[in-house]
């Protein structure tokens, strides 16, 4: 039998190392948000009243939440605002590069945007739910370590974005950010508040279940789309 290995071999083999050891990372950077967001809610802080009714656990889950995220809101404007002392991009068109970080700022204060609308209504709606799980350690200070993380989360996602505008700079704060645990929760969410589903261990393997399939079909994605591009 032939035994060398030839340079195709050798290719194919650091792509799929280089596929398993992306997916191994995303899985890892998602794991950060899930492991915080569960610290913080029951090592850091403090035990919240009794309420009697739903709407009490949203008021009080809002009063601890608006104000850093919108603290991260303004900043994430303010960056931008500032940044026009040396780049006026506000009535002329922006011809700079798109790595430039003029269009990084844009880019960081829209996404922060987006999140924190998605942010504030995943916590309430994760409030909705959590009344329901009598027997647990969940109650309205997981939606609030919810926020709290995504806030953490804002500076590391824009510090990694500016130095590595191409790059995968902006993963950890993105991803331990809660960017994608915020679609399995929703959906947990929504099956729980219409079908009337009370189950840890569903919202639990929902959770971690979306986050490995996504990152498979990312690192999958991004090694195919790398081997075409350098073909070319």
């Amino acid at each position: 039998k032939n035994l060398l290995i030839t340079p195709n071999h050798l290719q194919i083999s650091t792509g799929a190392m280089n596929t398993v050891v992306m997916i191994a990372s995303i899985i890892a950077l998602n794991a950060l948000h899930g492991v915080s967001v569960y610290l913080m809610s029951t090592q850091f802080l403090g035990a919240p009243p009794t309420f009697q009714t739903t709407a009490e656990a949203v008021v009080y889950v809002l009063r601890q939440i608006l104000g850093p995220i919108i603290v991260t809101l303004w900043l994430s404007f303010e960056f931008k605002a500032i940044s026009r002392l040396w780049l006026d991009d506000r009535f002329v068109e922006n011809t700079t590069a798109p790595t430039h970080w003029s269009r990084v700022l844009d880019r960081c204060q829209h996404q922060t945007f987006e999140q924190s609308i998605v942010t504030t209504l995943m916590c309430v709606l994760i409030t909705f739910v959590v009344d329901d799980f009598k027997d647990s350690s969940i109650d309205v200070r997981l939606p609030i370590a919810w926020a709290i993380t995504f806030v953490m989360m804002r500076p590391v996602f824009m510090a990694g974005y500016l130095l590595e505008p191409l790059g995968s700079g902006r993963a950890l704060g993105l991803f331990a950010g809660g960017f994608w645990a915020n679609f399995p929760a929703a959906v947990y969410c929504s099956i729980h508040c219409v079908f009337g589903i009370v189950s840890l261990k569903f919202a639990f393997n929902l959770y971690v279940g979306f986050i490995v399939g996504m990152s498979v079909i990312i690192g999958i994605l991004n090694n195919t789309v790398g081997a075409k591009q350098k073909q070319k």
